[in-house]
Formats: C-alpha cells, sequence, structure tokens
C-alpha cells in the first residue's frame, strides 16, 4: 500500500517493482482508509527525476474503487469480477460496536485469483511469487542410462491463428487443476496433466454459446436434452445454466465450474436409455466403425441442461477422451517395436491430427482401459 502522500521518486518506483503487484491501494492517514487504486502501468510514462507527486497521477486516471462486505458469498464476488470493471475488490464489515455512528471497517483485499484458489482448492503460482525454495535440482543422468523418449503431443498440435475462443492462462491453468482433482476420469492415474492441458487448448474444446434474448428457447441454447444420446462432457467455466432433472421436472440453476456427462465419456452397456435412444444406437451400430474400440454404447442423460446467459464451456468428445488415453499411455511406455504403432483413434467427431492420416490400431491396442468403478448412469457433475 502507498500513502496518498508520497513522492514518486526512484526508491518509490523501484519498491512498486519488487512488490510485483500489479494494482497497489492507496490509503490517506490510515491504512484503513483507502481513497485510490494506482495500477502499475500508471506509471509508463513517470520519470523518477521529475518527483511527481502520487496523488497527481491517481487523480488523472481516477481508478474506480471496488468494495464487498465479508460475508458476500463467492459465487456473487466471482461474478462481479467476471464484468470487467475490476479483478480486485475491497472487503469491509459494518463495525457497530461501542459508542457512536457505525461505520465500515476495512478488513482486507481480494482478487480474482483468490476466488480461483477456492475453487479448485489449490494454490496458483505466478511469477511474482517466490517459488524457488520449492524447486529441486534433478541430478543429470548418467551416460549409460537410456535416453528419455520424447513425449509425443503432435496430436493435439494446431497453429496460433485455428484458437477461435480465447481462454486466460490463469483460466486455463485453474481449469486444468479442477478437472485433474475433483474429476475422477480426468484424475492423473488416467490423463497426465500435460496431455490434459494440451487437450484444453484445442480450439474445439474451447467452445461459446452466445444467448439469444429474443429467443430463449433456441436449440442451440440446449447443451443436453433429456433421453436424447451425446457422447460429450462439459464443464462451464462462464454463464449461467438451468438444470431440469427428474420425471417431476425439477429445475435449479448453476454456474460456473460445474460439469455434465461424466458418464458420457466411458458410456458402460448399463447405461439407461430411453426406446428412442436405443433405436437410434442400433441404427449407429449398423454403420461402418472407423477402428476397434471407437464404438461405445450411447449415453442418454436423465436431465436438460439450458443456457441461462452467454456460456464459455470446455466440451470434451468420448474419442478426444479416447485420444488422451491413447496419449497418456503412449508417453508412459517405453519405446520399444511393440508399442511404436500405438496410434489414436480416428473419427469424424475429432480432429486432433490435423491433415495426417491415421491408420487403425491393431487388434492388440483396441479398446483403452476405462475407469471399471464408474457405475451405471452416474453423472457428478448434476
Amino acid at each position: 500500500m502507498l500513502d496518498a502522500g508520497a513522492v514518486l521518486d526512484f526508491g518509490v518506483l523501484a519498491s512498486i517493482m519488487q512488490s510485483g503487484h500489479t494494482r497497489i491501494p492507496v490509503y490517506e492517514e490510515e491504512r484503513s482508509n483507502i481513497v485510490d487504486m494506482l495500477y502499475l502501468k500508471d506509471l509508463a510514462f513517470v520519470d523518477p527525476e521529475d518527483c511527481t507527486p502520487l496523488s497527481t497521477i491517481t487523480r488523472f486516471y481516477n481508478h474506480p474503487l471496488h468494495f464487498v462486505f465479508n460475508d458476500t458469498k463467492l459465487d456473487a464476488v466471482l461474478e462481479e469480477f467476471k464484468r470487467g470493471k475490476s479483478h480486485l475488490a475491497i472487503v469491509q464489515k459494518v463495525n457497530n460496536e461501542g459508542e457512536g455512528d457505525p461505520f465500515y471497517e476495512v478488513l482486507g483485499l481480494v482478487t480474482l485469483e483468490d476466488v480461483i484458489e477456492e475453487i479448485i482448492k489449490s494454490e496458483i503460482l505466478d511469477e511474482s511469487e517466490d517459488y524457488r525454495d520449492a524447486t529441486v535440482r534433478k541430478k543429470p543422468a548418467p551416460l549409460s542410462a537410456p535416453l528419455r523418449r520424447k513425449e509425443e503431443f503432435s496430436l493435439f498440435k494446431v497453429s496460433d491463428d485455428e484458437y477461435k475462443v480465447k481462454i486466460s492462462p490463469q483460466l486455463l491453468l485453474a481449469t486444468q487443476r479442477f478437472l485433474s482433482r475433483e474429476v475422477d476420469v480426468f484424475s492423473p492415474l488416467r490423463i497426465s496433466e500435460k496431455v490434459l492441458l494440451h487437450l484444453l487448448k484445442h480450439p474445439s474444446v474451447n467452445q461459446e454459446v452466445r444467448f439469444d434474448e429474443s429467443n430463449r428457447l433456441a436449440a442451440h441454447h440446449y447443451l443436453y436434452q433429456r433421453s436424447q444420446p451425446v457422447d460429450y462432457f462439459i464443464l462451464i467455466l462462464q454463464g449461467r445454466v438451468e438444470v431440469e432433472i427428474g420425471k417431476e421436472g425439477l429445475k435449479f440453476e448453476n454456474g460456473a465450474f460445474t460439469y455434465y456427462g461424466v458418464s458420457a465419456l466411458t458410456a458402460p452397456s448399463s447405461v439407461h436409455q430411453s426406446p428412442v435412444s436405443s433405436l437410434q444406437s442400433v441404427h449407429h451400430d449398423l454403420q461402418p466403425e472407423p477402428a476397434d474400440g471407437a464404438r461405445l454404447s450411447a449415453y442418454c442423460p436423465d436431465y436438460t441442461v439450458r443456457a441461462l446467459s452467454d456460456l464459455q464451456l470446455i466440451k470434451v468428445t468420448r474419442l478426444q477422451y479416447l485420444n488422451a488415453l491413447l496419449a497418456t499411455r503412449a508417453q508412459n511406455l517405453p519405446q520399444s517395436p511393440e508399442n511404436t504403432d500405438l496410434q489414436v483413434i480416428p473419427g469424424s467427431q475429432t480432429r486432433l491430427l490435423g491433415d495426417k492420416t491415421v491408420p487403425a490400431a491393431g487388434p492388440n491396442h483396441g479398446r483403452p482401459g476405462l475407469p471399471a468403478e464408474e457405475s451405471p448412469g452416474r453423472n457428478p457433475g448434476v
């Protein structure tokens, strides 16, 4: 924090740069009396030799201050941050103890990173935080040791200009950690964290839904429909959805970091299907299969999910999930002639190899190991 009467000389500017913070509260008289916010970018044209008063800079930019109360729920704070006005808020409470009129007491600060860390239950380290003590230097491998085969991520490689939906690095990291820790089918025991990160960067996985105010029941608003077969998993990153579940039609709203369709990635044969979906799956089975192991039973949700606002989401199809399983398996296997022919499962619903043509997998590399404990019809995201 900076005193409003400070002068921006070399010493003050050096301390600001060394702090690693991009937003610095400015107080007047008492540290609890925050009156302004200084952004690091505001100092781009400040010369330390001019000894410019800090108040001159703060009055020129006049950044608004955002306050939240100490009992505000995290989802409400996240919605406020998502409006884009600020990613930092001052936490305050009403102090009515003792004699005199009640007043607002400042308790501290909360940032978007703090909220995300509470959601994913994990610490996020960035370039400004000191994590050097946690790093361990690895001893160089002896010359006699075999060289480790380079991890194969070429099936997820796309050019930068192919990205359509932009996702920030912080949100990408939060999504990767949330899936690997909270969703069992994406745990590191099944999909390595590096493969999962490459999968989440793929342009077909990052998607948006534009909400049409004039037609709230538009077809593209429906992410899932009851008894309609699907083959994909969805994680909501931003926005609100309405979930209708059960024969009673119970409706409730969900928001960021809720997920649906876990069973669609494995689709065990015992998953309940409606008569209509069974006929559709029989017709689908009559079609030629792209490769051994690519055919699984269709998953029919017993719920409907509809967008209530603009959405940013992660959508992973079953074939993309199987490709990720194979990529993890390929990087864990030792290099030998027996596994050099391990190939990705091709299909019309995924284009992870760009323009490459991949032959079908051999009989010994058909269906990868799927989670055995996935119960029929289980959907932990609802």
